[in-house]
């Protein structure tokens, strides 16, 4: 890669090291990168979260000097955070910062986007980065590509989209400008990567579509040690989502769906591994209690090994409004599980047209009544995970379109 055989200087942007998706494709891409070639650093806002003991010992691991705290922003959290973080040290950018939350209450459809406003213009404060680097990556979606690309120096600079751009909406006007200023934008799909090129043609040429990469037998070995299901008297079906609790992942979709499930006879649990912000699981919580099915909701909070409770789960259901291209999917594939996914924008592509799972509409009546079909027809399960069984998802060989992104 480097005629010198000198190593190429890759910074990596992310954020904090969750048991989430991103952490999980991003921790997959780390173990199939040549650290002969690579001298690797990754800036996180905080040296924190349930994965951070798993990153390579190769990689140098750096924190954010200052205001790293301004990257795990959420609804709860966010007027705290900017006030400690800048309103505090100078008052006045509360004059900044006011006409902000008012257009965000005035205009709750279009929160999100007045939100992401007032991020980048207090992302501005933040100084840069010390150094420099041949190779920047944005691994952690939206607001790592606008650090990066704002403050961060190096020769080339690679953006990844682990989203459906056009869901929820967002402001062509202040994402094409960081668009525009990266050299390659990654997609985890066909299908993300044609909707974004669709919206905005101009950047279409930027685009390599790089799917997340994954290793079987890593799923496999830790799917054969540590924890599972703990309720070991309980004989029923075992329904798993591993999901953020919020409203993207459609957490409000499952209390009515098991009501209608209890109200027609069928007992089953639905297992939730993941935690959200505490306001929607106290939502999610209170309504299972009201319904009557708090006993068929188990809420398993968070684990670095999620693949044992995978093996012992009857039907993976993935009960989500919008996605890119949920690696928890990808892993219930590669374990042959029977999968009931809504019908967000890579569902098909991800389960080759229903070939290797049952894709329904989005919203409660979609997932009940996919949900009983399994349940009446065992065989339907069956023959998915007989599919599954004989499809190879072994994939590491997309590590070359990074390599060739950067040469």
């Amino acid at each position: 890669m480097d005629k010198d055989n000198k190593k190429i200087k890759l910074l990596i942007c992310g954020i904090v090291m969750n048991s989430a998706g991103t952490e999980k494709s991003f921790l997959s891409f780390a173990s199939q990168l040549d650290y002969e070639k690579f001298d690797v650093t990754l800036l996180l806002a905080k040296k924190e979260g349930a994965l951070y003991e798993m990153i390579p010992k190769q990689i140098n691991v750096i924190e954010m000097p200052a205001y790293g705290e301004m990257f795990t922003l959420n609804g709860s959290n966010a007027a705290k955070t900017i006030f400690n973080c800048f309103v505090k040290k100078n008052p006045f950018v509360l004059f900044e910062i006011f006409p902000y939350f008012v257009k965000m209450k005035l205009s709750p459809s279009r929160h999100g986007e007045y939100a992401m406003k007032l991020w980048l213009k207090m992302m501005k404060k933040i100084p840069r980065l010390d150094g420099e680097y041949d190779v920047a990556a944005a691994y952690w979606g939206d607001k790592t590509m606008f650090y990066m690309v704002d403050k961060v120096n190096a020769a080339k600079k690679i953006a990844w989209l682990h989203f459906d751009y056009a869901n929820p909406p967002r402001d062509d006007a202040t994402y094409l400008p960081y668009f525009k200023q990266c050299d390659k934008i990654v997609t985890v799909s066909s299908t993300v990567d044609n909707a974004l090129k669709k919206k905005l043609p101009e950047i279409a040429d930027k685009c390599v579509m790089m799917e997340n990469i994954t290793d079987p037998k890593l799923i496999w070995d830790m799917a054969l040690q540590g924890e599972s299901f703990k309720d070991h008297t309980y004989t029923g079906k075992r329904l798993l989502s591993v999901m953020r609790i919020c409203e993207q992942k459609g957490f409000d979709f499952i209390v009515p769906v098991l009501k209608r499930l209890r109200d027609n006879g069928y007992f089953v649990r639905w297992y939730i591994l993941g935690t959200g912000e505490r306001s929607d699981i106290d939502t999610l919580i209170e309504a299972a209690m009201s319904e009557g099915v708090a006993d068929m909701l188990i809420l398993l909070g968070t684990t670095t090994n999620p693949y044992p409770y995978l093996r012992d789960c009857d039907i993976y259901i993935q009960p989500a409004r919008y996605e890119g291209k949920p690696i928890s999917v990808e892993e219930a594939k590669i374990m042959y599980k029977p999968i009931i996914a809504c019908n967000y924008l890579s569902a098909s592509e991800q389960l080759d047209r229903g070939r290797f799972g049952m894709i329904c509409e989005i919203g409660v009546d979609g997932l009940y009544e996919s949900i009983v079909k399994m349940l009446n027809d065992e065989s339907i399960g069956d023959n998915y995970s007989q599919e599954l069984a004989h499809a190879k998802f072994e994939n590491k060989d997309e590590i070359n379109k990074f390599y060739d992104m950067i040469k």
